[in-house]
């Protein structure tokens, strides 16, 4: 047996009935990868539309710009008298077909993604009504749309249960994981290991080899010279660390602190590879989707530093400021935009920054630093001035392996939520299919 194919067209008709008087906090919007409507925060009064149209419930609503992206769904009873522009038209649907069994006609397969075919427009694209009619759907009778809309419910809620359950798990272990690196910052972690090794040379030795290194860089004109920086007030220390620690600005504990060419590199299919911030994940630069300049491009950047493996790029603009990740090894590449480089004076010690950088008590110092709304970002002179408590080196490298150990630990239960996660959705997914595929007889 099978259902009658019909296009969407048949079913839809545009609502066209304007809010007399439009207010910006019954507002509605409809959330991507088929997350479904809400009410729309409250923007700045300067922003919006020019029109708006009061929507009902029971409504399909999809945006124009979005709807292959899965920017659509029916309006919930709590938004009924809201309203919205005209890029998210909403629509009354005719007896013949449930709104909610287009919902999830769209959503199953992700079929919306496929969409993106019927998008048109020069800057643009947007998918219009005319265009969205021509869609075609199964339509059994209401009855059996009924009786599989209520399985599909279930399983949806079940589904949501379970992803919440999932976000709190994951809530809990990013705490945890943010708790091992503030032991580990504060010397927590390493008490017996201080304790087996009373010899240990102390941080303010190492503090003085780096200076002298650097001294050494700037006579022969391999390194310019650093501009003084204040001393560290007690106001800047904001927890006690073990007395063969040292308090410092991390432009101290580092060889070099250079930023980023301010400019756009010019983009290749193939060449030199350059890094990008979407890149940067914490204790990790993830290239396996790269990017290319040409090598003139590659030695323009590099101009004041060739960059190396072990050195620390750290982001310092945009909305995933204050990110650290090392140049992982036999890499050689040359640094995009919104980023930094830090080059630690010791293999030992980059593992080291680069946990302390992605520490909270760092992140803290970064968020408190943060200048700009629309596009924020920190200066490198802030950077250069974020005070870090510093471990002898030896103490270090015996941080830096515990941290690892029960990083790793947690990192083995993250994966298995994403499996979870991924697992449930595919079994989401199957449920949705099922119902669109009428039983045989």
């Amino acid at each position: 047996m099978s259902w009658p194919s019909k296009r969407v067209g048949e079913f839809l008709a545009e609502s066209d009935v304007q809010s007399a008087a439009p207010s910006a906090e019954r507002r509605i919007r409809v959330r991507l990868k088929a997350e479904g409507v809400e009410k729309r925060p409250l923007l700045s009064e300067t922003e919006g539309a020019t029109r708006y149209f009061r929507r009902r419930a029971g409504q399909f609503i999809y945006g124009k710009q979005n709807l292959h992206k899965g920017a659509f769904g029916v309006i919930p009873d709590e938004l009924d008298g809201f309203e919205s522009s005209s890029d998210l038209p909403a629509f009354d649907v005719a007896d013949g077909l449930r709104p909610h069994w287009l919902d999830y006609f769209l959503r199953q397969g992700d079929f919306y993604k496929s969409l993106v075919n019927i998008a048109r427009g020069a800057a643009t694209k947007r998918i219009q009504p005319e265009s969205f009619f021509q869609v075609e759907l199964p339509v059994p009778s209401p009855a059996v749309q009924d009786k599989l809309i209520a399985k599909m419910d279930l399983c949806v809620e079940e589904h949501a249960k379970l992803e919440h359950e999932l976000t709190h798990q994951e809530t809990l272990l990013g705490q945890l994981q943010q708790a091992i690196l503030q032991e580990a910052i504060a010397g927590k972690l390493t008490a017996d290991w201080r304790a087996a090794h009373p010899q240990a040379e102390p941080a303010r030795q190492l503090l003085h080899r780096i200076q002298a290194e650097k001294s050494r860089l700037i006579a022969a004109k391999q390194l310019r010279p650093e501009k003084p920086l204040p001393k560290i007030t007690p106001e800047e220390i904001p927890f006690a660390i073990p007395k063969t620690w040292e308090w410092c600005r991390i432009v101290n504990a580092t060889l070099v602190i250079v930023d980023c060419p301010h400019s756009t590199p010019q983009w290749t299919d193939s060449g030199m590879t350059c890094a990008k911030t979407g890149q940067f994940r914490r204790f990790h630069l993830d290239l396996s989707q790269r990017f290319y300049v040409s090598r003139q491009t590659y030695a323009e950047r590099v101009e004041r530093l060739v960059p190396k493996p072990d050195d620390i790029l750290y982001s310092r603009e945009g909305g995933i400021l204050g990110i650290a990740c090392r140049i992982p090894a036999g890499e050689k590449l040359c640094l995009g935009q919104r980023m930094m480089l830090l080059r630690p004076h010791h293999p030992t010690s980059a593992a080291f920054l680069e946990l302390m950088l992605n520490s909270p008590h760092v992140t803290k110092i970064a968020d408190e630093s943060t200048l700009g709304g629309c596009a924020p970002h920190i200066n490198v002179g802030e950077i250069k001035s974020f005070v870090i408590p510093l471990p002898p080196l030896a103490e270090q490298a015996a941080i830096v392996a515990r941290v690892a150990a029960l990083l790793g630990s947690s990192r083995l239960l993250a994966a298995e939520i994403a499996h979870t996660r991924t697992h449930a959705a595919h079994l989401l997914q199957a449920v949705l299919k099922e119902a669109f595929t009428p039983a045989t007889s």
